[in-house]
């Protein structure tokens, strides 16, 4: 079989990407959230407390975007932002009650895309998929963004 074009295997995966975010900001919306709230929750609720500087370090997030949607969050009572007891000068972030009742719908919505993604997968076809992932992943680890 001859080799794909790699701008083909671009846009595949970038139609992918899209279809993906797409899906995404369907099943938020239906719970008055976007994404990057979406995956805030998801990533506080993984921990019992995280920096407010260590959450958009690990989500990969500009820390003024960090802080503009925590903004949300706080506001609606999901998350509770307070000053650290070891560095004053950071906040520390962790869910409420009702901050972990929201994580549970993004997870559940979260749990529904993945659901409908595999279902037209084989087992083959997800064994393939992770192996390529961790080839692609491993290839530009560390590689700053063109």
């Amino acid at each position: 079989m001859p080799r794909r074009e790699p701008g083909e295997f671009l846009e595949s995966l970038g139609a992918l990407t899209r279809c993906l975010r797409s899906l995404a900001a369907q099943s938020y919306a239906g719970l008055e959230l976007g994404s990057t709230h979406a995956k805030f929750l998801r990533h506080i609720g993984r921990r019992s407390r995280i920096s407010q500087a260590d959450l958009a370090r690990a989500t990969l997030t500009d820390p003024a975007l960090t802080g503009r949607a925590l903004e949300t969050l706080v506001e609606r009572g999901w998350v509770r932002r307070t000053r650290s007891e070891e560095d004053r000068r950071q906040y520390v972030l962790e869910l409420t009650a009702a901050g972990q009742r929201a994580r549970k719908k993004v997870e559940g919505a979260r749990e529904t895309i993945a659901e409908r993604l595999t279902a037209v997968l084989e087992a083959r076809d997800l064994e393939d998929f992770d192996r390529i992932a961790k080839k692609v992943l491993a290839a530009f680890e560390g590689a700053e963004e063109p």
